[in-house]
């Protein structure tokens, strides 16, 4: 078969594509990739704003309420269930913010869904967000100021009510990147770990003692992961206490909110630049008339 016959063409362009031996061809050049994910960035942003930033914390609560009822053993599922909602809330904010500070550069939809939360990004994050004035913070990531001032006359087009709810937004967001910094280094690196045992396979375990001869307390359970890179067993516990895990709860509320708002603030953004460009469209059809 000639290589001539292996080849198809990008949909919107109609560049010839050639795929890897073995592989579907591609619907898409990779430039006309980029642009299709960048004309849905806006829209992606608005839909998982209304559900999937939500949903870690939708599913902590749930299981954080479900545990009063339930047995010891269920108990101690639903308490790994929070834990892991946890850090794939975490994952998510921190994802977020890469994919959205450096918007422009890449496409929000691919920073995003490709992101993986490693101890790189994890420490990248926690230093940034601890050691950055909330001034420069918000600069980098593009947001107005705080001050309803500095949000007016970033934002010209919005309404009286539309710049205090985004200034209370802005506020609220600093606020709580600051909260979420303040766990530490420490507790990056942790989230990075387990962010990274979730993905590779972990597994429950009721106790393991028969692994690290110390073993678990009746009222903890473990996950169990493999490290290849430094050949040994990670066992991660966690204690079924009420009080603690309403803590991780309040936690992930926090992280929601903060990705909640973060989002808020740049689809306000984005609508604020199309209207500027209509309004110079505008105008400049006046001219030419």
């Amino acid at each position: 078969m000639s290589d001539r016959s292996l080849e198809s063409s990008c949909r919107d362009c109609g560049a010839a594509l050639s795929p890897s031996f073995g592989e579907r061809s591609p619907a898409r050049c990779a430039a006309c990739f980029d642009g299709f994910l960048r004309a849905r960035d806006a829209e992606f942003l608005s839909s998982y704003a209304e559900l999937g930033v939500t949903s870690r914390r939708i599913v902590a609560e749930t299981c954080l309420r479900a545990l009063v009822m339930e047995s010891p053993p269920h108990r101690k599922v639903l308490a790994m269930n929070i834990m892991e909602q946890y850090v794939q809330a975490a994952s998510d904010l921190v994802g977020l913010y890469h994919a959205l500070k450096q918007r422009g550069r890449e496409p929000i939809m691919r920073a995003f869904l490709e992101f993986k939360l490693d101890r790189a990004a994890a420490m990248t994050f926690f230093r940034e967000v601890a050691g950055t004035p909330p001034a420069e913070l918000l600069e980098q990531l593009r947001i107005p100021q705080e001050g309803r001032d500095a949000i007016a006359a970033r934002c010209p087009s919005l309404s009286s009510s539309d710049v205090k709810d985004l200034d209370r937004a802005i506020h609220q967001l600093v606020i709580d990147l600051q909260k979420t910094a303040n766990m530490g280094e420490g507790a990056g690196l942790a989230l990075a770990q387990m962010a990274g045992e979730s993905r590779a396979g972990a597994a429950l375990a009721k106790q393991s003692a028969w692994l690290d001869d110390v073993g678990l307390r009746p009222e903890q359970v473990a996950s169990i992961a493999i490290d290849e890179r430094r050949r040994t067993v990670n066992v991660t516990a966690i204690t079924v206490d009420e009080r603690r895990l309403q803590n991780i709860v309040g936690a992930i509320d926090t992280m929601t909110r903060a990705s909640q708002n973060l989002i808020y603030a740049v689809l306000t953004m984005y609508q604020e630049e199309r209207r500027a460009v209509h309004r110079r469209s505008k105008s400049a059809r006046r001219r030419s008339a």
